[in-house]
């Protein structure tokens, strides 16, 4: 293997400064800094683009990974971008790691997130996760997006972390591929798309409109709420229209990805077929 990685010490400061950006939400906020954690993920952050400060190896999964892994590809390509990569043991990996079967290779990478002025200036539709607390939702619900076209995605209220290890485990390159913003104020989120002249659409459980009867192309707004309570009815109250997905009464409910995702794509199904009847240039 071309790459060497640099042994640490359990000790050294740079495994504690890890292991607190594995686990608190707080020392990646006040380091602006984030955690990838897999070849998978990391590879996919690398096509994105993403730069990254550091790459962790855990020595033992490196020493016996085959030359043609994903785990030596993705390292390989951090090292020949200028990352530098350290190694550390298996049992240190392990404390460090987010999962449960650690997957051999941690990437520390910047916060990418942008102001709501860009977001709202952007041509599509928008994504909004109000107090939406599971990551793994959350990670997929930014994939969602992604795939269905949409402009970007706002973390508000209290959501839990973008930047999270699970979410981004989730949303794997589309969080880096699809512009971020985190807004902690909900409502007066809600008021600047408002005076911005956004469109925004509540989802709820009962007494909305299926979302094919609604209008959705353009460039709306789709809010998703907790999936413990839902959207605050003050919230609700204030958007142009509500969408409810219709189900068999037999099932109570889908959780809050599932239904994001069937909102998103319906909005993406009714864009390509406006885009169809637009008449011919030729």
């Amino acid at each position: 293997m071309a790459v060497e990685p640099t042994p640490l010490a359990a000790s050294n400061p740079r495994v504690s400064s890890l292991r607190r950006l594995t686990g608190r939400r707080k020392a990646r906020l006040e380091a602006g800094l984030f955690v990838i954690e897999g070849p998978v993920a990391l590879g996919e952050l690398l096509a994105a683009g993403t730069t990254l400060d550091e790459v962790y190896v855990d020595v033992d999964a490196w020493n016996g990974a085959d030359d043609n892994s994903a785990l030596v590809t993705a390292v390989t390509l951090a090292s020949a971008a200028g990352t530098p990569v350290w190694g550390i043991a298996p049992e240190v990996f392990a404390r460090v790691s987010d999962t449960a079967t650690p997957q051999g290779v941690l990437a520390v990478a910047p916060r990418r997130v942008v102001d709501l002025d860009v977001m709202v200036a952007l041509d599509g539709p928008i994504l909004v996760l109000v107090d939406v607390g599971d990551p793994g939702n959350a990670g997929t619900l930014v994939r969602a997006a992604e795939a269905a076209g949409a402009a970007g995605v706002i973390f508000a209220g209290s959501s839990t972390d973008a930047f999270g290890p699970k979410t981004v485990r989730a949303a794997a390159g589309s969080l880096m591929r699809l512009p971020i913003a985190e807004i902690p104020d909900a409502e007066q989120l809600v008021s600047d798309l408002l005076k911005a002249g956004r469109v925004v659409i509540a989802t709820v459980v009962e007494d909305g409109i299926a979302p094919e009867d609604l209008d959705l192309g353009g460039s709306p707004v789709f809010l998703v709420g907790s999936e413990a309570h839902g959207l605050d009815s003050a919230l609700v109250e204030r958007c142009a229209g509500t969408v409810t997905i219709p189900m068999n009464l037999d099932v109570e409910s889908i959780n809050a990805a599932v239904a994001g995702a069937v909102v998103l794509f319906e909005a993406a199904r009714q864009r390509r077929v406006a885009a169809k009847q637009l008449p011919s240039s030729n």
